[in-house]
């Protein structure tokens, strides 16, 4: 029973040991991802002509400010997808609850189609919203998207 014990803490500790590693490496590479993008950016403002927002800016500071809109995008898309699958999660055993005290696959079908409803259009909510904010500072998020 000890040998159990042990092995399920030495799984334990590669596991959170592995997913830090991870973490730092896929933050290293989304970085320079971000980065990458910035530049095809900067690129593209220089041939089409820079936004009014940001005509006052030099190119060191135009190229941070799409630097730290980048890791904007990514963070608001992470968030959006949070929302999503613990709304997912949430909705699938809240329609669980319905079906078990109503009638049956009926309630379930429905709850879970309301909830579909509502997480999408929550989504699209915040989606828009984000980018109007960003359209305002002269940035177009669908040009700084990683993936």
């Amino acid at each position: 029973m000890i040998i159990l014990l042990y092995a399920a803490i030495g799984l334990a500790a590669i596991t959170v040991i592995g997913n830090l590693m991870l973490g730092k490496w896929n933050a290293q590479r989304l970085d320079t991802r971000i980065g990458e993008r910035a530049d095809s950016y900067m690129a593209s403002l220089e041939r089409e002509g820079v936004p009014e927002a940001m005509a006052a800016m030099g190119d060191a500071e135009r190229r941070d400010v799409l630097l730290a809109a980048g890791r904007e995008v990514r963070a608001e898309s992470d968030k959006r997808f949070y929302i999503a699958t613990i709304g997912g999660i949430i909705a699938f055993f809240v329609a669980l609850g319905f079906a078990i005290e109503g009638a049956g696959t009926r309630d379930f079908v429905i709850a879970l189609l309301i909830a579909v409803a509502a997480l999408y259009g929550l989504n699209v909510f915040l989606y828009r919203t984000f980018k109007s904010r960003m359209a305002g500072r002269g940035i177009d998020i669908d040009r700084l998207k990683t993936g």
